[in-house]
Formats: structure tokens, C-alpha cells, sequence
């Protein structure tokens, strides 16, 4: 029990470190150039559009994946703002768009930045949240890692991926039914 508390804790503690990177998905490799925090600067208000006024980068630079033999896809792209109220800015954008920004042909994801312990945590929600989406009903997750669930204007919330999935059985059992 201590050593589940200890490492929550620590969780705790890298993510609040972490609290101003966020991550970019899909940008091919190599785009950035020699100078990735003015790619950034300059690219960031013609993804997101809803973006104005300057966004101050401390730094940019792409994550190593562990293997380097992996190219089938682009490195992670990871990047630290001065302000934490910009990261939200642009994470607020980037959901508010219609479709995902491209470059090159790749779509743009954008996601904030968690330790390995939270990015775990959050990961096992992922299949519930695929059905969720396919019966149409509203979801998100909510930090560390708590889904939350609103169905018929009522909000649930889940602590535990197990407890989310039986709330979703009930759903797809209740729908199958009408």
C-alpha cells in the first residue's frame, strides 16, 4: 500500500513539472528544421487559426522512442510554453477545430504531457472510450485519470476502467433493447 502511495506521489509531483509541454503526434520528421521553436511559433497560429497574439516556447525538440529502428512512423514532438494558460489555449483550439490540422499529409494531434504512470493510467480508458464514441455518448477524461461519462444529461464518473466498462455494457444492453 505505501509503495502504490509513494509512486502516485511521484506521478503527481512529474506531472505538475510537466504541467506547460505539450506533445504534437504526426509531424513528420525532419519538418521543424534546424530551429524548432520558430517552426513552432510560425507554424502554431496557421494550424490554429482561433490562436493570436505570441506564444512563448522555452523548448522544442522530438522524444526518443527507445528504438531506432522504428520509422514506420514520426517521433513524438514534445515542447515546453512559458505560460501554462498557452498550453491550454492550445489544446482549447486544436479540440475546438473541425479537423485535425495536416502538414505533408500527416494529421496533427495535440496532447498534453503526462508522466509514464498517469499516460498508463489514462491508456486503459482508451476502449472504453472507443465505445462510448461509437454509441454516441458524450466523454472525456478528466486528470489524473477519472472518466467521465453523460448519458441522458446525467454525469457519471469512473475512477476505474473496470467500472466504466460495466456503466457501458448497461448502455449497449439498454440501446439494443429500444
Amino acid at each position: 500500500m505505501e509503495i502504490a502511495l509513494l509512486k502516485s506521489r511521484l506521478a503527481e509531483l512529474e506531472d505538475r513539472n510537466r504541467r506547460s509541454y505539450l506533445r504534437i503526434v504526426g509531424l513528420p520528421e525532419g519538418t521543424e528544421g534546424g530551429d524548432p521553436i520558430d517552426f513552432l511559433q510560425k507554424s502554431l497560429p496557421m494550424w490554429l487559426s482561433s490562436l493570436t497574439g505570441p506564444i512563448e516556447i522555452e523548448r522544442a525538440h522530438r522524444i526518443y522512442d527507445g528504438s531506432s529502428a522504428r520509422r514506420d512512423r514520426p517521433r513524438t514532438f514534445i515542447f515546453k510554453l512559458l505560460r501554462y494558460t498557452d498550453r491550454q489555449l492550445i489544446l482549447r483550439a486544436a479540440r475546438n477545430v473541425a479537423t485535425p490540422p495536416r502538414l505533408d499529409g500527416s494529421s496533427l494531434l495535440f496532447f498534453p504531457d503526462y508522466s509514464a504512470f498517469t499516460a498508463q493510467r489514462r491508456k486503459c480508458f482508451a476502449p472504453v472510450q472507443k465505445s462510448l464514441r461509437q454509441l454516441g455518448v458524450q466523454n472525456f477524461l478528466l486528470y489524473p485519470a477519472k472518466l467521465k461519462i453523460i448519458h441522458n444529461g446525467q454525469p457519471s464518473m469512473f475512477d476505474s476502467a473496470k467500472e466504466a466498462e460495466r456503466f457501458v455494457l448497461g448502455l449497449s444492453n439498454t440501446q439494443s433493447m429500444d
